[in-house]
């Protein structure tokens, strides 16, 4: 999930997993007159990463390998980003300025990339078997979900691995992020619910429920929630 300034929604659409059709979908800010606004070169499509200054949308492919450029306004076909991963999933910008880029397979190390494409490094040193969800904490620790490791590992702000962070409670963790008060919440794809962790990975509630099967987390300007639930195929929207 994704939206651009202009308030409109956009939606990864990855149709039956590793099989076609797949296609990225349109929607204006109350979730009607959805288009078709990507439906070329796309292989399991996972994340979009709008970067407004430079008029290009960044489509990450499991199914290929490959991370493409489109254009932000027509959904056009560019070019490659990378290829540079096996089986990207979510990506993020950091503070470094670096676009950090989970893998679902390959070696399991989230990698940097210059926002050209040119590949920077891996900044870990310790796999991530299918990693799928990440985010930073207050101090620039990097938290990466493992979906079939059930847990979230951390990372120091420098990369060194500082071990499991959550290892319990999990059943398939996809998208993660940090709330205002410094609480992780963890999409879990298996189990029906956005749960929340207190700041040393304890379990503490199921924050929202009546889900599953569900990735793709964006917030609205307003503070809503709205999350990709793949067993009724919609986004559903939760008061922040």
């Amino acid at each position: 999930l994704s939206f651009s300034q202009n308030y409109d929604i956009y939606v990864s659409d990855a149709g039956n997993f590793n099989n076609q059709p797949w296609q990225i979908l349109k929607f204006d800010s109350s979730g009607q007159n959805g288009s078709v606004f990507i439906d070329s070169n796309l292989n399991w499509p996972q994340d979009i990463l709008f970067i407004e200054d430079s008029n290009i949308v960044l489509i990450s492919n499991l199914g290929s390998n490959s991370i493409k450029r489109h254009d932000a306004t027509t959904g056009e076909y560019i070019s490659n980003f990378t290829t540079a991963v096996n089986g990207p999933t979510r990506m993020k910008i950091g503070a470094d300025s670096l676009l950090y880029v989970l893998q679902w397979s390959g070696n399991g190390m989230v990698k940097r990339f210059e926002m050209d494409g040119t590949y920077y490094d891996d900044f870990t040193d310790v796999s991530v078997s299918q990693s799928i969800g990440l985010d930073w904490d207050g101090e620039g620790n990097l938290y990466v979900s493992s979906y079939d490791g059930d847990n979230v590992r951390k990372f120091g702000s420098d990369g060194q691995d500082l071990g499991l962070f959550v290892t319990t409670d999990l059943l398939g963790p996809t998208n993660i992020w940090f709330d205002d008060n410094g609480d992780l919440l963890v999409v879990d794809y298996n189990g029906s619910a956005v749960k929340r962790f207190d700041s040393d990975g304890n379990y503490l509630s199921d924050f929202m429920t009546g889900l599953l099967y569900a990735e793709g987390v964006q917030y609205l300007p307003n503070g809503d929630i709205l999350i990709g639930n793949g067993n009724t195929s919609s986004v559903k929207r939760y008061s922040g």
